[in-house]
C-alpha cells in the first residue's frame, strides 16, 4: 500500500532491502568466525608442523632488494646487495614472520 503523502514511493517497503537489513549482521559474524576459525587452525598447523619436523619445515628464505628512489621518480634497484628474508611457510603472520606468499611477492624494498 503507497503512502499519499510520499509520491515517489521511497517508504514502500521491498522485500530484498528487510532481507538485506535482516541478514547482513548474521553474515557479517559467520564471516568473522570463519576467518578466526581459519586463523587458528592456521597456526595449529604450523606449530604442528614446527614439533613434529623442526623449524625448517615451517620456515623458508625470500631473496629481497633494495632500492633508492631517484629524482625522477625512478628506482634505482641494487642487484648486488641481495639479502635472505626469512618468512613462515603459513596464511597468516606467524611466529614473528611475514608469510612466504607475501614475502616473494613484496621482495623490493625502497630505502630513504
Amino acid at each position: 500500500m503507497s503512502d499519499p503523502t510520499d509520491p515517489t514511493g521511497a517508504l514502500e517497503s521491498h522485500p530484498i532491502r528487510e532481507a538485506v537489513a535482516r541478514y547482513a549482521p548474521i553474515i557479517a559474524l559467520i564471516l568473522v568466525c570463519a576467518l578466526i576459525a581459519l586463523y587458528i587452525v592456521d597456526y595449529a598447523v604450523l606449530r604442528v608442523r614446527v614439533a613434529r619436523h623442526g623449524s625448517a619445515s615451517a620456515l623458508s628464505t625470500v631473496t629481497v632488494l633494495y632500492a633508492a628512489k631517484l629524482k625522477d621518480n625512478k628506482l634505482n634497484i641494487f642487484f648486488d646487495q641481495p639479502t635472505k628474508e626469512t618468512c613462515v611457510r603459513s596464511i597468516f603472520p606467524a611466529l614473528g614472520y611475514t608469510p612466504c606468499w607475501y614475502a616473494s611477492r613484496h621482495n623490493l624494498r625502497v630505502v630513504d
